[in-house]
């Protein structure tokens, strides 16, 4: 009685877990809640949404909050990545034009990245700051791509850099257009 007793539990148990824990359901519902928030009007690159959402933390996301403190996440990294470039091509020697342009740049990442940091909990405090917030980072990046134009200076990475942080500030403005 006691070994039936035992293969009940083990077969409930199994059930449970492939019902609760492997369900698909559980996959595809933070999958559809990806596709919900990438298809939506405000959101103006749809493809960009979607690789920046493509990732084990955005998949795992329950609610629209956690998607943007992923994709605020995946913002600060980039802009990370792309200040240690800046940092290391001003301490090469360059004209005093391009230290100038290289030097507004890293103002503008600095800030880029403190401004990313913040909107995750600037939105469960308000939402409509967090929009506003969010949506000047695009526009600062203008900043560095003017200065770098002004003192011709070819850098793709940064360039890189730039078009990330329009893109990241558009995709968090749309992302949190609709939760106020």
């Amino acid at each position: 009685m006691a070994s039936q007793s035992h293969f009940i539990n083990v077969i409930f148990t199994i059930l449970f877990l492939s019902i609760n824990v492997f369900s698909p359901s559980r996959v595809s519902a933070s999958k559809a809640l990806i596709a919900k928030v990438c298809g939506d009007d405000a959101i103006l690159d749809h493809d960009f949404c979607l690789k920046a959402l493509s990732n084990a933390q955005a998949n795992a996301a329950k609610s629209v909050n956690q998607l943007v403190d992923v994709a605020m996440k995946e913002a600060v990294a980039k802009a990370h990545t792309t200040l240690k470039i800046i940092v290391e091509m001003m301490k090469k020697p360059s004209s005093p034009a391009t230290l100038d342009a290289l030097k507004t740049c890293q103002n503008v990442y600095k800030n880029s990245i403190r401004s990313f940091g913040m909107i995750s909990d600037e939105l469960s405090e308000d939402a409509m700051s967090a929009n506003y917030d969010v949506s000047l980072i695009g526009p600062d990046a203008e900043t560095c791509i003017k200065a770098l134009a002004a003192a011709s200076v070819n850098a793709p990475e940064i360039a890189n850099g730039n078009h990330d942080l329009q893109y990241f500030s558009s995709l968090g403005h749309g992302m949190t257009a609709k939760m106020n």
